[in-house]
């Protein structure tokens, strides 16, 4: 614990010195650390250098910067930086087949340059360990919430849903952004939302970023980047959501019968995740699979905190996503 504090206490003064973000200066004090002692670590990975790349590689979209990306090699999980014009077509968590042009070191870093040739979304290939769930114990959902009122367009769906108990799970930390280094919700994920309130945008990208690099299970941070990429560009919005969902499946097991609460505050990015594509499907006129993904929501959790049983009532209704915008805003006007 002393040396834990330790090293937090040196990041927060570099902070305080570089103006860096915590994430960007913890990394900086772990390579330091890791160069005066000579003795590499998972945590400093991505400073050791790739001795030899082919021509032709396909790797992991890790981080992106507004001019390259941190990759991680498939086959030997080395990193590399590399520069292309195609970038603004990946996001984290994809995997993309590169054309290397050139190939070069900075301060020991491995930097490549070409053009991306495809990306796609293959989550088994990431070769991420799958989140532990917690919990298990059985949730009788009707005794434990309020029952909408009998009229309710919603009643006999949530009948159905809470006939009976179910257990009740929660993902890891790590979904939320309990990163190591990190406590409570002075987080990477915490603080982007954070910024995003306060307009700082570009700030919080840079942040959920580097929350991706230290570990791509980050649900929360798929979800934060689908929300801000959702008004301009929906169909790229929908990539980060599936990525995140795509990470949390592999917690799920087959035939997963069990609920998701929201209360259980871990649980809240994955659910981000899966109301974020319904939105995306509704918006891009796929309304059947929309139906399906707020339906899922309501499967997993019930109580419905996010209100996806107006959204599954609108699309119900033949109401398209543009529609119900008016309608919302006429009504707050």
């Amino acid at each position: 614990m002393t040396d834990h504090r330790d090293l937090k206490h040196i990041i927060r003064k570099r902070q305080a010195k570089t103006g860096e973000s915590y994430v960007a200066a913890r990394v900086h004090v772990l390579r330091e650390r890791a160069r005066l002692s000579a003795t590499p670590s998972p945590a400093i990975a991505e400073i050791v250098p790739v001795p030899e790349l082919p021509w032709t590689v396909e790797a992991v979209v890790l981080k992106l910067n507004r001019q390259s990306a941190r990759l991680r090699i498939l086959g030997d999980d080395s990193q590399v930086t590399f520069r292309s014009g195609d970038l603004w077509e990946v996001v984290p968590g994809q995997i993309v087949t590169l054309d290397i042009a050139r190939r070069w070191s900075w301060h020991l870093d491995p930097y490549a340059s070409g053009r991306v040739r495809d990306a796609r979304i293959d989550i088994p290939r990431l070769g991420l360990v799958p989140l532990p769930l917690a919990g298990g114990e059985s949730v009788d959902v009707a005794a434990e919430y309020e029952a909408p009122r009998p009229r309710d367009p919603w009643m006999p769906l949530w009948r159905r849903l809470t006939s009976r108990p179910r257990a009740a799970f929660e993902f890891d930390g790590i979904a939320w952004g309990a990163l190591p280094g990190f406590e409570g919700e002075d987080n990477p994920t915490c603080r982007a939302a954070e910024l995003v309130e306060e307009g700082e945008d570009d700030a919080a990208y840079r942040l959920l970023m580097e929350a991706l690099l230290l570990d791509l299970r980050c649900i929360d941070a798929h979800a934060h980047l689908g929300n801000m990429e959702f008004e301009r560009r929906p169909e790229r919005a929908a990539l980060h959501y599936r990525i995140g969902l795509g990470i949390g499946e592999l917690s799920l097991p087959e035939g997963f019968d069990g609920i998701l609460p929201w209360s259980m505050i871990f649980n809240r990015p994955f659910l981000r995740c899966l109301h974020g594509l319904g939105l995306c499907l509704w918006r891009t006129g796929e309304a059947k699979d929309a139906m399906k993904v707020f339906e899922r929501i309501l499967l997993l959790n019930p109580n419905d905190n996010q209100g996806a049983r107006f959204c599954r009532q609108d699309v119900r209704a033949g109401r398209t996503w543009e529609e119900a915008q008016d309608r919302d805003q006429a009504a707050e006007r």
